[in-house]
């Protein structure tokens, strides 16, 4: 679930905020978003991410996120284990400290990450993959064109067009919230940020 999270989430961060002070209540959003995304180089944030598996427990992940737009993106969750997600041109590369696992996939062997990278890579794609909604003045919806497992996601923004958190559901009911702090936009990213490293004894899987 959290590999279908990932994508809307990369996708809401390339999307302005400004456009939850719009008052076409519930329709398109106009003019496209795609004029913001030219302005938007680098993303960093903590968050804390509750994820709400139906008929399960709650389970609480706490965590980086770092994005170089056009280049690279990190998912690097610290608490309650050690386990990434890094996106680059190339595909994606998952770490799991709990199985000591790495799974590894190239942008045309996956649809989740071909379309992470669509976004990350030719910001066009947003509008092409997914509809944007104004709801109110505190809410943003993204809806897939197409299905990825999922019924809707939310970006939550405040009075000040900051963006605090991101909810979603997904086709079983299982939902997710996510809650960010320190945002930092178009900041300087060392780099170095992005060199995640796996165990020598982790198992490697390729697709």
């Amino acid at each position: 679930m959290k590999k279908i999270l990932l994508i809307t989430v990369l996708t809401f961060f390339l999307i302005s905020p400004t456009y939850a002070t719009k008052k076409n209540n519930k329709k398109p959003v106009q003019p496209s978003v795609v004029d913001r995304l030219k302005n938007i180089e680098t993303i960093s944030a903590d968050f804390v991410q509750v994820t709400t598996i139906k008929n399960f427990s709650k389970e609480t992940y706490k965590g980086k996120f770092y994005l170089i737009a056009n280049q690279k993106a990190l998912w690097d969750y610290t608490e309650p284990y050690k386990q990434y997600y890094f996106f680059d041109s190339r595909g994606m590369e998952y770490y799991d400290g709990s199985t000591n696992q790495v799974i590894r996939q190239t942008k045309n062997s996956s649809r989740e990450a071909g379309l992470v990278l669509s976004v990350l890579f030719n910001f066009r794609e947003i509008e092409k993959n997914f509809v944007v909604v104004v709801n109110g003045k505190s809410q943003i919806q993204l809806k897939p064109k197409v299905d990825i497992g999922l019924k809707y996601v939310m970006l939550l923004v405040n009075a000040h067009n900051d963006i605090t958190g991101i909810h979603s559901e997904d086709i079983n009911g299982n939902v997710t919230e996510i809650t960010f702090s320190n945002l930092e936009i178009n900041k300087k990213i060392d780099k170095s940020v992005f060199n995640v490293k796996y165990p020598e004894s982790a198992q490697v899987f390729e697709y």
